[in-house]
């Protein structure tokens, strides 16, 4: 109990966007190996940087008093620009399929959209969300102090 009452609010944002990253990750994991449209279509890298991303972020969260202040602040800065870059790298990755399930001709779209298919375009709106929200979540707690 003493441990929670000694992080900061940049302390507590850092575990949230940690959290959101790793979740992120679940759901692309989830993403590209169920059965659907984006199934094996993964984007290289982008499991990489969100691993990296959260790894930073617990860096900065256990290591706040052993690390040196600048490379706190450029970790600060690092996770949350390869949570954004995840991002881009997904939504280019995955637009074109978005845009074949969602906006197909009239004809081909009962073949289009099967439920397996339109699943994995949920997860992958999910996912999309996840990276935003977590890298929005990282920047926002770059404004904070790490120590209370």
């Amino acid at each position: 109990m003493n441990a929670t009452k000694k992080l900061s609010a940049g302390a507590w944002l850092s575990i949230v966007t940690c959290v959101l990253s790793l979740a992120a990750l679940v759901a692309y994991l989830i993403n590209t190996s169920a059965v659907g449209y984006f199934q094996n279509a993964t984007v290289s890298n982008l499991v990489l940087m969100v691993v990296g991303a959260a790894a930073v972020v617990l860096s900065m969260v256990k290591g706040a008093k052993k690390v040196v202040d600048l490379l706190t602040g450029l970790c600060q800065i690092a996770a949350p620009a390869l949570l954004a870059l995840a991002f881009i790298n997904l939504v280019s990755a995955r637009v074109e399929g978005f845009a074949f399930i969602y906006f197909s001709n009239a004809d081909v779209l009962l073949e289009v959209q099967t439920a397996a298919n339109m699943s994995s375009a949920t997860c992958a709106i999910v996912n999309l969300v996840l990276l935003a929200v977590s890298s929005i979540a990282g920047i926002v707690s770059a404004f904070f102090t790490l120590k209370k």
